[in-house]
């Protein structure tokens, strides 16, 4: 029997209005241009791309921090738009988010316990000892000490603040977190640590994870499935060993190209160029100009993620490049 899904979205558009001067019309950041995924229950979908591809941009509409331009995100097939301010924090309870920085994303003028509490306080009607030895608990699933809950953020190494800001975004056990880049900031003997208490909390609260990261080797390590993003628009997505064994758009190829800790076979490719800018995306498909296999029709017709050896690829030239 297949999982329930828990979240789907389908086709978000997010645009940044953005002044351009006095007497001037407003230009508009094309931040994401038509992402659509489902993600079942106890899965990791990971997203992938360079920096300014929208990766955080999605992390902020999924966890209902931003409302999309255009497009319909569902949670637990229930639609995210039109909702009132009272429904809408109910919902935020399915679905939290780990940020980058540990210490950023913690209040250093409270106690561990103080911030653990605080979503219970918001949303449950538990007593005080049922908080209590919910946190006790939760402390203990991350690895720590539930006696050290007393203590303040700066007491503790970023591994830790990264294991109790994963203890956080699971206090309500939601069915869904979102993490965007939650090992960057940390040094790579711990990585693989919080990596596995990912897992290991995934395994026993069933929750799926949106897993954003520049980092293709702990994306191989965490995903079931991968979607690579570029400037706004998902290029390739399919099963993880599907893509980093045999990945299909040029892009894909290069950028797993360019990531020495990859294992497996490579193919030479290297883009040129840099990204172009969102506020004046190219005509066509988005990556032509820095792409060596483009031709002028990749500049005229803006490509659709279709079916293709297993995976889902956006690209015109899939026939040409591999028969």
């Amino acid at each position: 029997m297949s999982n329930k899904v828990v979240l789907k979205a389908d086709n978000l558009h997010k645009h940044y209005p953005v002044s351009q001067g006095l007497g001037k019309p407003k230009a508009h950041v094309k931040a994401l241009n038509g992402i659509s995924f489902e993600l079942e229950a106890g899965k990791t979908l990971a997203v992938v791309g360079e920096s300014g591809c929208g990766k955080s941009t999605l992390a902020r509409q999924l966890t209902l921090i931003e409302q999309p331009t255009q497009g319909e995100l569902f949670i637990n097939d229930e639609a995210t738009t039109g909702y009132s301010r009272k429904a809408l924090k109910d919902l935020r309870t399915e679905i939290q988010m780990v940020f980058q920085n540990p210490y950023g994303s913690l209040n250093p003028r409270h106690t561990i316990a103080y911030q653990l509490t605080e979503p219970l306080d918001i949303h449950t009607n538990l007593s005080k000892e049922e908080k209590r030895d919910k946190i006790n608990e939760m402390m203990r699933n991350v690895g720590l000490r539930p006696e050290h809950a007393g203590r303040f953020p700066h007491m503790f190494s970023g591994g830790q603040r990264q294991r109790i800001a994963l203890a956080r975004a699971m206090m309500l056990n939601p069915k869904i977190v979102v993490a965007d880049e939650p090992t960057s900031a940390l040094d790579v003997s711990i990585q693989a640590q919080v990596l596995n208490l990912f897992m290991d909390l995934q395994d026993e609260y069933r929750t799926a994870y949106v897993f954003i990261s520049h980092n293709l080797s702990v994306v191989r390590h965490v995903a079931d499935d991968v979607m690579v993003m570029y400037l706004g628009q998902a290029v390739e997505h399919g099963p993880k060993e599907a893509i980093y064994n045999a990945p299909k758009h040029p892009y894909t190829i290069a950028l797993l190209a360019a990531a020495p800790t990859v294992n497996g076979q490579k193919k030479d490719l290297t883009l040129q160029g840099e990204l172009p800018s969102p506020l004046n995306p190219p005509s066509g498909c988005a990556l032509h100009k820095r792409c060596p296999y483009a031709t002028s029709q990749c500049s005229e017709i803006e490509p659709q993620l279709r079916e293709w050896d297993g995976r889902l690829v956006a690209c015109l030239r899939l026939e040409e490049i591999y028969g």
